[in-house]
């Protein structure tokens, strides 16, 4: 009788047993609940920033216009002297600007979220009959980015970029298209639309398709000082949403002597009673032209870089 007396006592559970079950219950229901969110948050994200992307490629995608041929310089249209100015700077930056060095600052909004300011080194060559475009960007802020590098040379990696990211992850090099998903996450361009070259020819491009679709409101500012150089800023401003406008207001504040662009900035068209929101602004600091960059400069293997073997 005491034999079977202790056998159930043995096999009922004990308080102790019973508060380990519910524990253990408990950290699989949020264990199942953290993992549920974080699929749900990816999902959204994951769709929300295809969105953003597949925008902001159509208005890359846009048919180029062709800025070699095209003679719209007679000053019956506000933009023309602008237009003009712009083809100054283009033939002297591909006549004379070898490369250069910058500290490149900007703001940018995605899709509804301002992005928090960021910094970067930047060394990048123009495209020449003796050297391909090469960029090298290394970022120094936010906190987040600090230490991210990302080199893309032209026809090199099958036109792809090679870079590293900050932190543990800075561990792993990773190659991969300039313009893809990961690629573009917090950025409104891909690499290959840095430089003052090729500012100068994309606004070119914008100016000449503006300009077969209605006037525009052009200032021309002179005296304005930015990131320690004296500059002329070119305003233009569409009053009225249309397509094929993609900007309310832009600003390209330029270095009339040396005939560059230091910054550019625009902003969309405001909601009712509120001010337009700036969409993005750049600003090169530090410019040092013609200085002198070498293959090594654009090497993942430069001892200088931090790039994993």
């Amino acid at each position: 009788m005491n034999d079977q007396h202790q056998s159930c006592t043995d096999e009922r559970p004990t308080t102790a047993d019973a508060k380990e079950r519910i524990f253990s219950f408990s950290i699989k229901k949020t264990f199942l609940l953290i993992l549920s969110i974080t699929i749900v948050a990816s999902g959204w994200f994951y769709v929300r920033e295809s969105a953003r992307q597949n925008e902001r490629r159509q208005v890359l995608d846009q048919p180029q216009e062709d800025i070699e041929g095209a003679d719209q310089t007679d000053d019956t249209h506000p933009l023309d002297p602008i237009l003009k100015i712009a083809y100054q700077s283009i033939k002297r930056m591909e006549e004379n600007l070898v490369d250069y060095t910058a500290v490149l600052s900007r703001r940018e909004r995605i899709g509804a979220q301002e992005m928090p300011p960021s910094s970067m080194e930047v060394k990048i060559r123009n495209p020449r009959d003796d050297q391909a475009f090469s960029i090298y960007v290394k970022f120094t802020k936010p906190e987040n980015t600090k230490g991210r590098e990302v080199i893309w040379v032209e026809g090199q990696n099958d036109n792809k970029i090679v870079a590293h990211e900050s932190g543990l992850l800075g561990l792993f090099k990773v190659v991969q298209a300039p313009d893809s998903f990961v690629a573009m996450v917090g950025n409104r361009y891909p690499v290959t639309e840095t430089g003052l070259l090729r500012l100068m020819q994309k606004l070119t491009q914008y100016g000449l398709r503006d300009r077969k679709h209605g006037d525009c409101d052009v200032q021309i500012i002179k005296n304005i000082r930015v990131a320690e150089v004296d500059c002329t800023r070119l305003r233009i401003v569409h009053p009225h949403k249309q397509e094929p406008f993609t900007f309310h207001i832009a600003e390209i504040d330029m270095d009339m002597e040396r005939m560059i662009p230091i910054r550019l900035a625009t902003w969309d068209w405001p909601l009712a009673q509120q001010e337009p929101p700036l969409v993005e602004e750049y600003i090169y600091h530090k410019l040092r032209l013609n200085a002198g960059l070498k293959d090594l400069d654009f090497d993942p293997e430069n001892p200088a870089y931090n790039y994993p073997d």
